[in-house]
């Protein structure tokens, strides 16, 4: 009796998809990564500075928890 493992190989539609999902993950990674610095630059202002530029404290807050 022949006892045999299958053994499984990727197809060439599967490794594509698979290595166009990788991609789009890591894209999107990056697109909020620089997404995010402009909003930390902002928190880290003072209120003399968000007031220079037209903007209060609970006005940048709340876009930035809408961003989330």
């Amino acid at each position: 009796m022949s006892l045999s493992l299958g053994t499984t190989t990727m197809h060439w539609p599967l490794s594509a998809a698979l290595s166009r999902l990788w991609q789009a993950a890591r894209d999107a990674q990056k697109r909020m990564k620089r997404a995010a610095a402009p909003r930390r630059e902002l928190d880290c202002m003072d209120a003399r500075m968000l007031s220079d530029i037209g903007v209060s404290r609970a006005q940048l807050h709340f876009e930035i928890d809408r961003h989330r």
